[in-house]
């Protein structure tokens, strides 16, 4: 008997090990390999009757290997998904401990925050269970629901994107999710209708060479409802940062965080083999300004003012370069608005472009209900990386426009707040002018100042810009005496005839225009030279309460240097 005895196998421990144990060593043909992988793929019959994934095969795509511990990342055979095996003991014997059960309903309770959705979430049934009892299908598309393209779906009011997300059965947590989020979600879905769906964008590529189509009513800000533009695509059209892309988008793969562009149907309006022959904007030739934006309106509202003594005193012209100089509260705003209205009103084919940088939110506001031309913003609570990566987007936006010989205008608000986020963002070069200005700092907002010109070949790129002065900033006044000798128009604005609430607040003698005789028709140029001097002795604020005085009885310009012969 006692033979007998000592040949009996020892009974099993108690308590597993935390780490799954090494199965029975077998022949070579029935593991199917010496290797892990080899283990891994022989798990699934094994456990017939545990349920779960496919075995360790699964390799945690599932999320069952989490923690290293549970996945099938070589962890033993059967330990590719959430299975559970019915008897309570793992596959290397002996009863599992309370890290294991912890873990257990752990993933349970994930599985039914996710639906159950994938064919690795079982729960002891054969690795096509629902992963915690929600058997909810996917949300499908009715057969005759409307077709919506992303731009009707990122100008839509969120309600309205809420209520089509019920049509289509998106009902958890949709309500709290930021209007990006549930654009993505309904675009997973309507993806799948047979007429497709049409997206367009403007790109943005990225230094890793694959790029994204950013949305102007975001200020193209990045989101998780941006367009995918792979690298291939981007080298076959020639495509470069600014161009405005459309066409068919389709739903993610697995993987997939966000929607991409299948089909290429138009690049600036125009097909995709007429842009690859474009001549680059560095490569166009500058000249003066030729042609006159009109200010004046003709209605003779005090908003038509403004317009009419800067057609006067400082002309802007296709391709001009100005700077309206500006201390604060002087009326600097109301004065941009009052001329991109204008040149909206006599020029409508000209793309406007209205940029703030660092500005007030109420302000940006103001401007989208006031100004019927692109608005991009970047307010003063968003960091300097951001004011930067806005300005680029204009700029090459801008570019491209031109190369396709089209007029555009450009209002920045204020290039002192570009320049000041630029010295934020640009690595130190060591050399710091007065008032803590980087030595390397100015150079890309001069670049973006500089862009402005007239182009010979056809088209023409506008900038007209704000610095500020008198704030009290040493670094504003390096700023502004960087750029003062760069523009060929100034606006100088004067603090003492807004306090008197005198606007527009112009200094006339210190405002012009280089080459104005290029703009102006030779008799209506002596009768401004002769109003200039008139005006000169005058004290500034004398000056302009005298020309606004006799403006106001007159509608027009010409009217009014008919009233001042007699």
């Amino acid at each position: 008997a006692t033979p007998a005895v000592e040949s009996a196998p020892a009974p099993a421990p108690a308590a597993a090990p935390a780490k799954a144990e090494a199965p029975e060593p077998r022949p070579a043909a029935e593991r199917g390999g010496d290797t892990p992988a080899g283990e891994r793929r022989e798990a699934a019959p094994e456990r017939s009757d545990g349920g779960g994934a496919t075995g360790g095969d699964a390799q945690g795509a599932s999320g069952g290997s989490r923690d290293g511990d549970e996945g099938g990342q070589g962890q033993g055979p059967g330990q590719g998904g959430q299975g559970q095996n019915p008897q309570g003991f793992r596959e290397g014997g002996g009863r599992r401990n309370r890290r294991d059960r912890f873990r257990d309903k752990r993933d349970r309770f994930r599985d039914r925050e996710r639906g159950g959705d994938g064919e690795f979430e079982g729960n002891g049934q054969g690795g096509q269970g629902n992963g915690g009892g929600n058997d909810r299908p996917p949300p499908q598309l009715p057969p005759d629901f409307p077709v919506y393209s992303l731009n009707d779906l990122k100008r839509m009011p969120t309600y309205k994107l809420l209520e089509i997300a019920e049509k289509l059965g998106l009902h958890e947590g949709v309500a709290r999710m930021r209007k990006q989020d549930v654009t993505f979600a309904l675009l997973k879905i309507l993806t799948r209708h047979p007429q497709g769906v049409a997206g367009d964008g403007v790109l943005e590529i990225l230094p890793d060479g694959y790029g994204f189509l950013r949305s102007d009513d975001a200020s193209y800000l990045a989101g998780p409802d941006d367009v995918y533009i792979s690298p291939s695509q981007i080298r076959r059209f020639n495509l470069r940062t600014g161009d405005e892309i459309s066409g068919r988008i389709r739903s993610p793969k697995d993987g997939e965080r966000y929607v991409a562009l299948n089909i290429v149907d138009t690049i600036n309006g125009e097909p995709p083999e007429a842009s690859k022959g474009k001549v680059l904007f560095e490569n166009l030739t500058p000249l003066f300004p030729r042609e006159r934006f009109r200010l004046e309106r003709g209605n003779g509202s005090s908003e038509d003012i403004t317009g009419r003594v800067m057609d006067l005193m400082s002309p802007i012209g296709k391709g001009q370069r100005a700077l309206i100089v500006s201390p604060p509260k002087a009326g600097k705003t109301m004065l941009m608005q009052n001329v991109a209205q204008a040149i909206l009103h006599n020029h409508p084919d000209v793309h406007l472009i209205v940029l703030l940088i660092d500005e007030r939110p109420e302000e940006v506001t103001e401007m989208q209900r006031s100004v019927r031309g692109e608005v991009i913003s970047s307010t003063f609570d968003e960091p300097a990386a951001r004011h930067v990566q806005v300005a680029e987007m204009v700029i090459e936006r801008a570019k491209r426009l031109v190369e396709h010989k089209k007029d555009v205008v450009i209002m920045l608000d204020s290039i002192t707040r570009l320049a000041r986020a630029y010295n934020t963002v640009v690595p130190s070069s060591g050399k710091v002018l007065t008032g803590g200005v980087d030595a390397n700092a100015l150079h890309r907002p001069k670049r973006f100042f500089g862009a402005a010109r007239n182009v010979e070949e056809g088209g023409s790129l506008t900038i007209i810009a704000t610095a500020l002065v008198e704030t009290g900033s040493k670094m504003d006044e390096v700023i502004y005496e960087e750029f003062k000798g760069t523009g060929n128009s100034e606006v100088h604005l004067d603090r003492r005839i807004a306090e008197k609430r005198v606007y527009p607040a112009i200094n006339i003698n210190r405002s012009g225009t280089r080459r104005e005789e290029l703009l102006i028709e030779p008799d209506m140029l002596q009768k401004i030279w002769i109003l200039r001097k008139l005006l000169h002795p005058m004290d500034e604020l004398a000056a302009m309460e005298f020309l606004l005085d006799k403006m106001k009885n007159t509608k027009s310009n010409d009217e009014f240097f008919q009233s001042m012969k007699r």
